[in-house]
């Protein structure tokens, strides 16, 4: 779990990279994750505690990012957007939202919760 200050800090997503078990996922691909997520979480959330979890079944990686207080309501209208291939819309409709497209892409598939607390991704283990 990561304070507002530590989300600030450049040092937390190297932190993170430093301590994440090699061979899951391609470690570009990881730093940008956890840079477009944790960057979410502050600047468009207002994060003040992000838990970033992570755990791996059938070769499938779970990466959760809890946040509180809860993710706003647009979070999951850009999301849809992103799903659906909509990139355009996503920075028209809803302002800052080009993030969701690149997770979109780099994650077999993308989860929020019910709640808005938790963004859910998943990502096929790296061969």
């Amino acid at each position: 779990t990561y304070d507002r200050d530590a989300l600030w800090n450049p040092s937390t997503i190297e932190d993170i990279l430093f301590e994440f078990p090699k061979g899951h996922i391609d470690e570009a691909d990881l730093f940008l994750i956890l840079s477009e997520c944790i960057a979410n979480a502050v600047l468009h959330g207002q994060a003040k505690e992000l838990t970033i979890k992570a755990r791996e079944r059938y070769g499938v990686l779970l990466l959760s990012f809890k946040q509180t207080p809860i993710m706003l309501k647009r979070v999951a209208t850009v999301l849809e957007l992103a799903q659906k291939g909509e990139i355009e819309e996503c920075s028209t409709k809803v302002p800052g939202g080009l993030g969701f497209p690149i997770l979109v892409r780099l994650c077999h598939s993308i989860t929020l919760s019910e709640d808005h607390s938790s963004l859910n991704l998943w990502i096929r283990k790296k061969k």
